[in-house]
């Protein structure tokens, strides 16, 4: 398939993802099209039998999907497969990236979307909505989002995360912009994540176009290894998470217009916010700017906040039955 006539690059990374990937890549073949698109899909080096799940889909569908098998684990040596073999290797006009244990539901999806961005050129990006199943049964499926319409994101929406915008696996996006990596990207590369990077360069260079229908599923506890596997009750992995997710946004603060600049600020504050509640620092929250934010918390959170900062002991028996520590 040439360059120019490959419309969509769908971008599939996959780890250990056996008992997915062939869903996964399905629900690509299974999209119905007036256009190309390529598939390409890599596995890192997995310990089961994803790299020959990929292999076989490769053979039966030349052109069509392309795989990548690592021989070592390129995650674990701090490589990005994104930067360094799907963004120089796809065709396409606008690229998708959908993880080996996600998959899409609605065989419309690639239709719908491309056609609203090759309408609508000021647009950089089109998403829609997904649902979250719970792969352990600790909950019951539900849409992720709760927009009730078609929109535009605003930008305090992706400042405040990426997945209270959308998820990874319902945006198809202008090749030229997404592969067009910033310092901040990287930063966030660094610890673990790149939906919110990608996100806010995506809203600086357009506007995103949220269509109200459930067009992918998202595994959650697929496997040890997904990052939804246990965040909400790892201290390191969580802690990680907020530190990044402020030095991303300090990274990207220069790019900031200034009509975004407070609202950006504000953003780099309120993780901050979150990572003196995850550290155990409460009276810090009741300072300076933080004092604004904690007033705007529940009834129930300020009153944690007031038992923790004056009733020491009780913060440490709290502390340790949460896994946090003493710190």
């Amino acid at each position: 398939m040439e360059k120019s006539s490959c419309m969509v690059s769908i971008l599939c990374t996959a780890y250990n993802h056996e008992q997915y990937i062939a869903q996964t890549l399905d629900s690509f073949l299974s999209q119905q099209t007036d256009f190309p698109f390529e598939i390409l899909v890599s596995d890192d080096a997995s310990t089961d039998g994803t790299a020959e799940i990929i292999r076989d889909y490769a053979l039966r569908y030349p052109g069509v999907v392309r795989a990548f098998l690592m021989k070592e684990n390129i995650f674990s040596k701090g490589g990005n497969f994104y930067t360094e073999y799907f963004f120089p290797n796809a065709r396409g006009k606008y690229i998708c990236i959908c993880e080996g244990d996600d998959y899409w539901c609605d065989d419309s999806r690639l239709q719908r979307q491309v056609d609203f961005l090759e309408g609508h050129p000021d647009y950089s990006a089109c998403v829609h909505n997904t649902l979250l199943h719970y792969c352990d049964g600790s909950a019951p499926d539900r849409p992720l989002l709760d927009h009730g319409e078609d929109m535009d994101l605003p930008m305090e929406l992706i400042l405040a995360g990426a997945a209270k915008a959308y998820h990874t696996s319902s945006f198809t996006a202008r090749a030229e912009i997404l592969t067009d990596t910033q310092d901040f990207y990287h930063v966030a590369y660094r610890y673990g994540f790149t939906d919110q990077a990608n996100a806010l360069w995506l809203r600086l260079n357009g506007k995103i176009r949220y269509l109200d229908r459930v067009m992918s599923v998202y595994r959650i506890n697929s496997n040890d290894a997904a990052w939804s596997s246990g965040v909400d009750h790892q201290y390191d992995k969580l802690k990680n998470f907020i530190v990044g997710s402020r030095e991303m946004l300090k990274a990207f603060l220069p790019h900031v217009p200034e009509e975004y600049r407070g609202m950006t600020e504000q953003a780099i504050l309120e993780r901050e916010f979150e990572l003196m509640y995850i550290e155990g620092r409460d009276k810090e929250q009741r300072k300076g700017p933080y004092r604004q934010i904690l007033r705007r918390q529940s009834r129930s959170y300020r009153i944690k906040n007031f038992v923790k900062c004056y009733f020491p002991a009780l913060q440490r028996l709290y502390r340790r039955g949460r896994g946090y520590g003493d710190v």
